[in-house]
Parts: structure tokens; C-alpha cells; sequence
């Protein structure tokens, strides 16, 4: 018997490359697509940055691989970097000179909510999106189990094992 769809999640992982937070970007907002909610072109946008944000924080300050893991929670569009640093992750107060420093205010700034937690792997920092429907009420995704493959379905075990060898 299939999990029902709050417990399907997509995930992937990411090498440890500046190089690669575009195509994790992408990776997300094609499988929020997939998941059948009613996305705006804002949402989406918003979805690739802070995705972006999070898994560029990710590489850049552990220079290793992480994983990203995408979810429907029945109400809200959720987003999960795990990585090896143990330390969550908090904003910083970036002066207005300063190059870097704002991409996690950017995400408490627009996600409906965000966290980071220490974790088996490390630490899992994460956000959700609210998702309305065209009546302004949260949307309901339609997403056959057909729809989940084994490729989409299966890394997160091996991820996870992925990260924790990494980090020895």
C-alpha cells in the first residue's frame, strides 16, 4: 500500500558545487509542478530563491554534498536542506556594504515559515510556502501515486547515508 500524498516526498542531493544550486532550483519547482498546485509565476520565483539560498548556504559553508527533499504537507509547499554542519542555521546581521549575509533573512522574509534543526546527518534547514487556490483558500494537490518513481522516491535513505559518510 502507497504512503498518502503528505508523506511523498521527492528528494535529491545536491554535490558540494556552487555550480549546482541552479539545476536544485530547477529540481524543485519541476517537482511542485508535478505535485498539481496551483503555482503563480511570483510563487515560483519565490520557491527558486529561497531554494537557491538555502542549498548555495548549504554547499558553500560545508563544501559537501546535501540533500534536498521536497514535500506537499496538505497545506503547505515544503522545502528541506540537510546537511553535515550540525550548527542551524540563523540570519546575520549584514551590514549594507557587505556582499553576503542576507539570503537567510530573505527567506524568513518570504516563507510563510522557516527553521533549522540539528539532525542525525547534521542540521535540516527549511521553509514553506503557502499555496492558495484561485479562491483564495489553500489548494488542494492532485498527485497520483503513479506519478511518484522509484528514482523520485528511493534517494532519501541513501542520501542521508550519503551525507553521514561524508561527514567521517
Amino acid at each position: 500500500m502507497l504512503p498518502p500524498l503528505e508523506e511523498s516526498r521527492y528528494a535529491f542531493t545536491v554535490p558540494p558545487l556552487v555550480e549546482g544550486v541552479p539545476a536544485a532550483r530547477e529540481r524543485v519547482a519541476v517537482r511542485a509542478g508535478r505535485l498539481g498546485l496551483s503555482l503563480s509565476e511570483e510563487l515560483i520565483y519565490d520557491l527558486k530563491l529561497l531554494t537557491g539560498e538555502l542549498v548555495a548556504n548549504s554547499v558553500t559553508h560545508t563544501k559537501a554534498a546535501c540533500v534536498v527533499c521536497v514535500r506537499w504537507t496538505g497545506e503547505r509547499l515544503r522545502v528541506e536542506v540537510t546537511d553535515v554542519d550540525p550548527i542551524a542555521a540563523a540570519p546575520s546581521q549584514a551590514s549594507s556594504m557587505d556582499e553576503h549575509g542576507r539570503g537567510l533573512v530573505l527567506v524568513a522574509t518570504l516563507a510563510t515559515e522557516w527553521g533549522s534543526e540539528p539532525c542525525t546527518a547534521g542540521k535540516k534547514t527549511w521553509f514553506e510556502l503557502a499555496v492558495q487556490d484561485f479562491a483564495g483558500g489553500t489548494a488542494a494537490a492532485s498527485l497520483s501515486h503513479s506519478d511518484v518513481t522509484a528514482e523520485e522516491s528511493a534517494p532519501i535513505a541513501d542520501a542521508r547515508v550519503r551525507i553521514a559518510h561524508q561527514a567521517a
